[in-house]
């Protein structure tokens, strides 16, 4: 099975709460269309090429790189920023009172295409639909959200909870992942060899964070705290958030094996997804908070396997109390452990142009924000 063959498999539609307006109105709101680019990295480009100052752009949500996908932004801005190139489009559409925001994303509407099937997968497939239709599946957060991960060390947000402070910044600084340049790869395995000497390290040093961090140090070695601080704020929430789905996604599958709710397992690059065992009756009603300050746990077995987990990682709930680098710190929300999808269609399998011999699957859904269309994949293919 093959997701994301090409962008045109796998589209993604924004659906939004944004008032949007014809009349004139402090933020200009637009539609970013784009493939092969991932949402900031885009709305960076633009923002240089228009020469707007980034914080004045507001989007919901990072849509996937390797998508063609629609998705609603704004702009603190005079001007008509339209433009077109490769790549992406960014087109007004209205304006707003108000900037575009994750709580304003209502769903995100998909329209994928499965390829290199068998028939005995996408018969399974169309089986499975039904079930998940009415049973619903774990609402995991799926591998897109690891993407910082460092697979030998673990988590750099981990790491700072810890006390760990050179740990996490070498990881933020030298962690080296498959869809890099060839160039970062070796110049980040440059900078491990040469850590510690910080003049020859900010020599080298390419990136804007790589360059605050070793000036940092130059003037104060030690301070890997301080250097860890100089991140974008972009950047930092990220290490926390990815950090904070770990822990949630382990309380589900760990709640879902306490309760003989587990069935078969799928991998993923943080940890095993466990899927919903037929029969399975999670409740849509049942809310797990995302670990972090002021968490409160409706279902107190979560809770207490949240303490478990923690233990496990030498960490107490107090940890993810406070702040962990200057204005950042985890923030409790509440999270559905359910996820059903709307709208669930599956068409006919038809030859794959691309693969012969096999199958194709086009497969149409709605989710709503924070939801995974991947893991919907994962829970259709299961046995």
């Amino acid at each position: 099975m093959r997701l994301k063959v090409t962008p045109e498999d796998f589209v993604v539609r924004e659906a939004t709460g944004l008032r949007i307006r014809r009349a004139p109105a402090p933020h200009r709101v637009y539609m970013l269309e784009k493939k092969d680019w991932n949402t900031a990295d885009a709305l960076i480009r633009i923002a240089k090429e228009k020469r707007v100052p980034y914080d004045r752009v507001a989007y919901g949500g990072k849509k996937d790189r390797h998508a063609h996908t629609f998705q609603y932004v704004t702009v603190q801005h005079p001007a008509d920023l339209s433009l077109t190139t490769k790549g992406y489009s960014l087109k007004q559409i209205g304006y707003a009172t108000e900037p575009m925001a994750p709580s304003l994303i209502l769903a995100n509407h998909f329209d994928l295409t499965v390829r290199d099937l068998d028939p005995d997968t996408a018969r399974r497939m169309a089986a499975n639909a039904a079930r998940i239709q009415e049973q619903g599946l774990p609402n995991y957060f799926d591998d897109q959200r690891f993407g910082n991960i460092d697979k030998e060390r673990g988590f750099i947000a981990e790491k700072m909870l810890q006390g760990k402070w050179e740990e996490a910044l070498n990881m933020a600084l030298t962690a080296i992942h498959p869809e890099e340049h060839t160039e970062a790869k070796q110049r980040k395995r440059i900078l491990r060899e040469r850590w510690g000497d910080w003049a020859a390290c900010r020599e080298i040093a390419h990136s804007a964070l790589e360059q605050r961090s070793f000036d940092v140090l130059l003037a104060n070695p030690g301070a890997y705290r301080e250097a860890l601080a100089t991140a974008h704020r972009e950047t930092a929430t990220m290490w926390l958030s990815t950090y904070q789905s770990f822990l949630w996604n382990e309380m589900l599958r760990r709640l879902l094996a306490a309760r003989s709710w587990a069935g078969d397992t799928v991998r993923g690059v943080a940890g095993p997804y466990a899927m919903l065992a037929p029969g399975a009756a999670l409740s849509p009603e049942l809310m797990i908070p995302l670990p972090g300050r002021g968490m409160r746990f409706p279902d107190p077995e979560a809770g207490e396997l949240l303490e478990e987990i923690l233990r496990e990682r030498r960490l107490r709930p107090a940890s993810l109390e406070g702040e962990v680098l200057p204005g950042l710190g985890f923030r409790a929300t509440p999270r559905p452990a359910l996820l059903i999808p709307q709208s669930l269609h599956l068409e006919p399998p038809v030859p794959d142009d691309r693969y012969p011999d096999k199958l194709k699957l086009a497969i149409r859904f709605t989710l709503p924000r924070g939801s995974y269309a991947t893991m919907v994949i994962k829970a259709l293919a299961g046995a």
